[in-house]
């Protein structure tokens, strides 16, 4: 194949898989089998209705926007800042028929007028906010950015679903929300606090608050990174011999939060506007450097034989273990195989209205010292400097396992 059909392949998403993997697939890693889920009440919630996705471009947002396309919505409006994301996931809905009610919107969320505007012409009834920084390092070293993306955009994000009167927002969140030692964490642990205090500050518009931990294969994770290691030659490195994360794949997650989301919706819904949190039960933490050799093999290679595994630290922000609840949540069965509810620490907007915007005016004059101090205000478990070293040792709590 040359390189200028090598590209059209990659573009459509059709590229080879790498040796050892089935194309798009690599729950064969995972010490557990795939969850089948019942997606019966997801496709009712969706089907006929004015859907927006924002950050519809990545991993998590364009698996959204082909689930969500497959249960008929009317309409579904893909939203990113990234133009060659939004390009390939917009021709890949319009190959495969879908192209009558998709609209592709090159915006960004940070910029709330032009925000406005497009979910003014949208009118979503559904609002999907997948849009975020995640990756930690980055975020690390990157902080005011951070902070404008997974705080002031995701503001900008629910304020304009209320004001368009939308009915349901469904918010991705992240296990590293929990605790946070890493700057993303707490940026990520704000925009659940300011989903919940709106979820109970009005009727209008249901926020529904979904937590999940890493996604394998997803842009920028774990998964990719020992692909390319491995097909160099290696290294492969991992962080830490002890470090462990919970996983799914990108199928599951989605199906999962589509799942919540529809738990949570019309005469099926389980709870009020109450600020709760949906937390997604990814089965037993891997060990990273398991998940090195199970794909070194996968490759039909012997781990410290044919491969070399390197061990180069604890990384900014990162914590041996990843928690998915906080230890004083309740957490509550919602009859759904794979989704439990957790009832996190809420602020009243009124009180979390003036620290959120001193986070916002930090972020935006680039003031990096006072924005750490201000987000520590609203996430007093998160502390800057010295915050991974000091987690590095401690196991998730087995409540609700």
């Amino acid at each position: 194949m040359n390189l200028l059909a090598q590209l059209i392949e990659r573009i459509r998403g059709k590229a080879a898989p790498p040796r050892g993997y089935a194309a798009g697939d690599l729950a064969h890693v995972l010490p557990r089998p795939p969850r089948n889920i019942d997606q019966r009440a997801a496709r009712r919630l969706f089907a006929g209705r004015r859907v927006l996705v924002t950050g519809a471009g990545g991993t998590i947002g364009s698996e959204l926007a082909r689930q969500i396309a497959a249960f008929g919505p009317s309409h579904l409006t893909l939203l990113d800042n990234a133009e060659f994301a939004l390009y390939q996931i917009d021709l890949e809905l319009k190959e495969a028929g879908f192209g009558p009610i998709i609209t592709a919107q090159l915006t960004d969320i940070c910029r709330a007028e032009h925000l406005s505007r497009v979910f003014d012409a949208a009118t979503p009834e559904i609002v999907v906010h997948a849009a975020a920084f995640k990756h930690v390092p980055i975020v690390e070293e990157n902080r005011c950015a951070g902070a404008m993306t997974n705080v002031h955009g995701a503001k900008n994000v629910f304020d304009a679903a209320i004001d368009c009167g939308a009915e349901t927002v469904v918010f991705i969140s992240t296990d590293k929300a929990v605790n946070p030692t890493s700057f993303m964490g707490a940026t990520k642990r704000i925009a659940e606090l300011y989903a919940q205090a709106l979820d109970v500050a009005q009727n209008g518009t249901r926020f529904v608050t979904v937590r999940f931990g890493n996604v394998l294969g997803s842009t920028g994770s774990v998964a990719p990174l020992f692909i390319r290691q491995i097909e160099r030659g290696g290294p492969v490195t991992v962080t830490h011999p002890e470090i462990i994360r919970y996983f799914m794949t990108t199928r599951e997650a989605v199906q999962l939060v589509l799942q919540a989301a529809s738990l949570d919706s019309g005469e099926a819904s389980i709870v009020t506007h109450d600020g709760r949190v949906f937390v997604l039960d990814m089965g037993e933490p891997v060990k990273i450097l398991d998940l090195a050799k199970r794909m070194i093999e996968a490759h039909g290679l012997k781990p410290g034989e044919d491969i070399e595994i390197k061990f180069t630290g604890l990384r900014p922000g990162e914590k041996l273990f990843e928690e998915i609840f906080f230890d004083t949540d309740k957490l509550v069965k919602t009859g759904a195989d794979g989704v439990l509810l957790a009832s996190p620490a809420m602020i009243d907007l009124p009180l979390l209205n003036p620290r959120l915007e001193d986070v916002i005016r930090n972020a935006l004059a680039g003031e990096q010292e006072a924005l750490d101090e201000a987000v520590h205000h609203l996430v007093p478990e998160f502390a800057t400097g010295g915050a991974a070293s000091a987690k590095a040792g401690e196991r998730p709590s087995p409540k609700g396992r």
